[in-house]
């Protein structure tokens, strides 16, 4: 299995005939992969370069200057750093698989008065703040532009997904996998993170070179088939699990996880992986708004799969499993 690469250029500034292909190509992706690849998206590979630099300039902070964001753990949307192995992404999919490698920032909206965001002093990463702010709300943008092409795709009355997003609570995270032995992942009591889905509507994904990001093949079930970085200024695009309870399941969340690059899967015990960078965007519905299937995805054969509670109590029911 492998996952198609979008133009997204067609989708933003293409003619009536290739914004409908756009769609139907990226709604055929999440269908059979639940993942696609989207180019030409408005950012550059210098920008991308610069978003995982500054990745790794926080992290590279001492742990008494990441400590001053330091999240509170609990079931509320996740502020500031995150250390290693607070959060427990294994214990969503796979009971008793707790420890992981990897720590984490989140933000969310600049504005977002519940829930404020925690920013290092800007004497310690000079430019940090707004330049994620940015890369935020760009995000934003895309991601709305990618669901206007999946209202196309499903033949939803326009609006139906975008209305559904206003009231920003999308999640920008920072990632850091540090440097690990193959052998320590390989006795299985250890992941970089775990398999899992996302808990929003899609996530754009960006990565560093250094691999290990797997996804399920959906048609073999609990095999994973490495995603490489190709393109330099390529974005993961996949599904989670807010569009796959919209759709009453029509659209599955992909389930992924980061482990052993596959090129070091048979090689010396004593290999040693190095850091790994990735960021990803969580395109979030409203708080207040119902995670429950939407109408158009109910049928007499189809009936309501998913309860419907807030996306704030959905996000928190499953917040609160990691922690």
């Amino acid at each position: 299995m492998s996952i198609r690469t979008l133009d997204f250029a067609k989708f933003v500034g293409g003619t009536e005939r290739e914004r409908h292909e756009f769609a139907t190509s990226l709604l055929d992706g999440f269908v059979k992969e639940g993942f696609v690849k989207v180019v030409n998206h408005g950012f550059s590979k210098a920008d991308l370069d610069q978003l995982l630099a500054w990745n790794k300039d926080f992290f590279d902070l001492p742990p008494q200057q990441k400590q001053e964001t330091a999240n509170l753990p609990g079931p509320h949307p996740q502020r500031g750093w995150s250390s290693l192995g607070v959060e427990k992404t294994g214990t969503l999919n796979k009971p008793g698989k707790t420890n992981l490698l990897r720590e984490h920032f989140d933000i969310g909206p600049a504005d977002d008065a519940e829930f404020p965001n925690k920013w290092p002093d800007e004497t310690v990463l000079p430019g940090f703040r707004p330049w994620l702010e940015e890369y935020f709300n760009k995000s934003q943008s895309i991601s709305l532009r990618l669901m206007e092409a999946l209202e196309i795709a499903t033949e939803v009355p326009p609006k139906e997904f975008i209305n559904r997003c206003h009231g920003y609570a999308s999640e920008l995270r920072l990632n850091h996998y540090p440097a690990i032995s193959v052998k320590k992942l390989q006795e299985g009591n250890t992941n970089r993170i775990w398999p899992h889905t996302d808990f929003g509507i899609i996530t754009l994904l960006v990565q560093d070179s250094q691999g290990g990001l797997e996804i399920q093949d959906k048609n073999n079930l609990g095999t994973f088939v490495p995603v490489q970085r190709q393109e330099q200024a390529e974005l993961i695009v996949n599904i989670g699990d807010t569009l796959e309870r919209w759709t009453n399941g029509v659209l599955k969340a992909g389930l992924h996880q980061v482990t052993i690059p596959s090129h070091l899967k048979k090689g010396a015990p004593g290999n040693i992986l190095p850091s790994r960078y990735s960021v990803a965007f969580f395109l979030k519905a409203s708080r207040e708004t119902s995670v429950g299937p939407l109408d158009y995805f109910v049928l007499e054969d189809r009936p309501a799969m998913y309860d419907y509670i807030t996306a704030l109590a959905y996000q928190e029911r499953r917040t609160g499993i990691v922690y």
